[in-house]
C-alpha cells in the first residue's frame, strides 16, 4: 500500500503546500499513522482515509505557518512601529523584548535566539540542538507569539504610564448643601 500510494500522495500533497520538502514529510507522517493503525482501518477506507489524513495535515500544517507569519509580521510592524516613533523608546523596548526572550526557559531561548536572531533554519537547529525540526518549529512559533503577546502588553502599560503622567490632577468640586 505504502509503494502504491505514496508518491500519489505526496503529489497531492505537494499541489496543496507548494513545497515538495514539506510535502513528503506530511505524507510520511500520514503513512506512518496509516501503519500504526493498519488493523482498525477497513480495507476498502484505507485510501480514503489516507487521502483524508494527507488533506487534513496539509491544512493543518497551512493553518500553522499563517500563524507564524502573522506572528512575525506583528513583531516587525511593532518593531518599526517603535524605530519610527523614536529611537531610544525603541531601544528600551527592544531590551524589554530581549529580556522577555531571555526569560525563556531552555531551549526555547535558545532556539528563539538561533531562528530569529541568527536566522538558522529549524533543520539547522534541530541539528545544532539534537531535537527534531517539528519540535524546533512549534517552539519558535510559540516563543515568538509569547514574545509577541509580551511585547504588545508591554507598549500598552507605556502607553498608560505617559498617559497618566501627563494628564492634570482632577479638581475637587466643592458639595452643595
Amino acid at each position: 500500500m505504502f509503494t502504491e500510494m505514496y508518491p500519489r500522495m505526496v503529489r497531492y500533497a505537494s499541489q496543496l503546500m507548494g513545497d515538495g520538502e514539506e510535502a513528503r514529510d506530511i505524507v510520511s507522517e500520514v503513512m506512518e499513522q496509516a501503519w500504526k493503525h493498519f488493523d482498525q482501518l477497513d480495507e476498502a477506507d484505507r485510501g480514503g482515509w489516507i487521502y483524508t489524513a494527507v488533506r487534513n495535515t496539509c491544512l493543518n500544517r497551512m493553518k500553522h505557518l499563517q500563524v507564524e507569519r502573522d506572528n512575525a509580521k506583528a513583531l516587525y510592524e511593532a518593531t518599526l512601529a517603535d524605530v519610527k516613533s523614536n529611537y531610544r523608546e525603541h531601544e528600551a523596548l527592544l531590551q524589554k523584548a530581549e529580556t522577555i526572550a531571555r526569560s525563556l526557559p531552555e531551549p526555547t531561548c535558545t532556539i528563539l535566539r538561533l531562528c530569529y536572531y541568527e536566522h538558522l533554519t529549524y533543520r539547522e537547529v534541530a541539528q545544532q540542538l539534537g531535537i527534531s525540526p517539528d519540535t524546533v518549529k512549534k517552539t519558535y512559533i510559540q516563543s515568538i507569539a509569547y514574545t509577541t503577546r509580551s511585547h504588545e502588553r508591554i507598549k500598552k502599560e507605556d502607553t498608560l504610564w505617559k498617559k497618566k503622567k501627563n494628564v492634570p490632577a482632577k479638581k475637587k468640586i466643592p458639595a452643595t448643601d
